[in-house]
C-alpha cells in the first residue's frame, strides 16, 4: 500500500473547492493509496514528476518508489496548473 502526502497549499486549495469536484478529487486521493493502477495518472513532459486528472483538475504528484509515497504538490485547473 502507498502513502499519499498532501502539501499544505494543496490542503488549503481543497477546502475552497464546490463539493461535487471536491469529493470527486477525495476519492482519487484514496485511490491513490492501493488502486493507482487504475487512474489516469501520465508522466509530465520535462520535469520527474507525473500528473493526476480529475476532471478539469489536475493534481501534480511527485512519486518516491522506494518509499511507496505519493507526494502530490499542487492542485489547479487544467489551464493554470503547467504554467509554472
Amino acid at each position: 500500500m502507498w502513502k499519499v502526502v498532501l502539501n499544505k497549499l494543496v490542503q488549503r486549495k481543497l477546502e475552497h473547492i464546490p463539493n461535487p469536484d471536491k469529493e470527486r478529487i477525495k476519492q482519487a486521493i484514496r485511490d491513490l493509496e492501493d488502486k493507482h493502477e487504475t487512474l489516469d495518472i501520465k508522466p509530465l513532459t520535462g520535469r520527474d514528476a507525473y500528473r493526476l486528472r480529475v476532471g478539469g483538475l489536475r493534481l501534480l504528484i511527485d512519486v518516491y518508489e522506494d518509499e511507496k509515497i505519493f507526494s502530490i504538490y499542487m492542485l489547479a485547473s487544467r489551464g493554470d496548473v503547467y504554467k509554472k
